[in-house]
């Protein structure tokens, strides 16, 4: 990624300035005519209060407590337990006013010539942890409800990703489909490691089956888990934050989830693309050697599942982007700026999405950066 600027960073390492001191940079360059630029992996603010102002009864007392200090940071906390995540400043990737302003939002993706954004929550997920499942299911409703107002200002360009609770009443997931319908949200997310949720269990088959049915894809996205503590903790917990994909996709394929449902899309978002080749190669490779052992059998090999029905998305990923040409998997490539994450390419949208025209060419840059998605989501 080009230097984005130096705020107190390392010159010498090419420090890169946190998003909300970033400004777009224009080099003058513009996409072909006709492309539609479609971020799959932006982030929002939940409104500041969102829990206290929408439970109602009993549910208001007890609800998540989200607000912003007179410093400008976000802090979250959960029946008086503290849910920020350690050792990162909210400034890092909750600092900028599109996160809970849609017009301010609207802005910053005309400066980087973005079309429309598919974004996530910012706290809402941690909410996960809660032990009562009932209570987070009703704490997922008024989050979705307020996601779907948030996106009313300009629903062809704000795409909000609803948070789909039945995970722990998976036989509730057809009418929730609909609830979330009714609140104009186009694409749902689930979480990618839950606890105590085994997605190949038989008890999750009516959640997988209404998703398929659904027609919307089902999204994935990296947690913020904390594996490791003391001296390169935050590193090596950021870093492997951004490849937990290879065990859960497996997992969809040798299980035959993907067999099962061939109308079931599913979307690893922020984890780029390098581990979808090498992925697929071990996963046929370990099909083939242990075939007898296998259970259930599969009529293709896992990675037959992956090329007809999974989607993968980069920010800036020269080797995922380069991999994906070479192994013939454009059509499974999606693109994000991850709006406001430290992460993210905000500011340089431009140039990253240049790269993939230079790298791949019109028509399957076209695809990349905005074709697929269109077809995924009927954008």
């Amino acid at each position: 990624m080009d230097n984005l600027g130096t705020i107190s960073k390392d010159e010498s390492l090419g420090g890169i300035a946190w998003p909300m001191h970033r400004e777009s940079k224009d080099s003058g360059w513009r996409p072909p005519a006709g492309t539609r630029i479609i971020s799959v992996d932006d982030h929002g603010m939940e409104e500041a209060g969102l829990w206290e102002k929408r439970l109602k009864g009993d549910d208001k007392a007890r609800a998540p407590k989200l607000w912003m200090d007179d410093d400008n940071r976000w802090h979250m906390s959960v029946d008086g337990q503290d849910y920020d995540v350690p050792g990162l400043d909210s400034h890092i990737g909750e600092g900028r006013p599109g996160m809970w302003d849609p017009v301010e939002r609207l802005k910053d993706m005309d400066a980087e010539g973005i079309d429309t954004s598919l974004f996530f929550h910012s706290r809402a997920m941690s909410l996960v942890r809660m032990e009562d499942k009932a209570f987070f299911t009703r704490c997922m409703d008024a989050y979705n409800e307020w996601l779907g107002e948030f996106c009313a200002v300009n629903p062809d360009r704000l795409v909000g990703v609803g948070i789909l609770p039945t995970i722990y009443k998976p036989e509730d997931t057809a009418e929730y489909l609909k609830k979330m319908k009714g609140w104009g949200l186009k694409a749902l997310e689930i979480p990618s490691a839950p606890k105590n949720v085994p997605y190949n269990s038989s008890a999750m088959e009516p959640m997988w089956e209404a998703i398929a049915d659904s027609g919307i894809p089902v999204m994935f996205h990296v947690g913020a888990y904390l594996e490791f503590r003391g001296k390169g903790a935050l590193g090596a917990n950021l870093t492997k934050n951004l490849g937990p994909y290879r065990p859960l996709w497996s997992l969809l394929a040798f299980s035959g989830i993907l067999e099962r449902h061939p109308n079931l899309k599913v979307v690893f978002c922020e984890g780029g693309f390098g581990w979808v080749p090498w992925t697929l190669q071990d996963a046929d490779r370990i099909y083939q050697v242990y075939e007898t052992e296998m259970r259930p059998k599969l009529k293709e090999l896992p990675s037959f599942y992956f090329k007809r029905q999974c989607y993968a998305a980069i920010m800036s990923d020269e080797v995922g982007l380069k991999l994906a040409r070479d192994y013939d998997l454009t059509d499974n490539l999606l693109w994000s700026c991850d709006y406001p994450h430290g992460e993210s390419v905000f500011g340089e949208s431009r140039n990253e999405i240049k790269k993939i025209f230079d790298e791949l060419g019109e028509e399957k840059a076209k695809d990349v950066v905005g074709r697929n998605a269109e077809k995924l989501w009927n954008l």
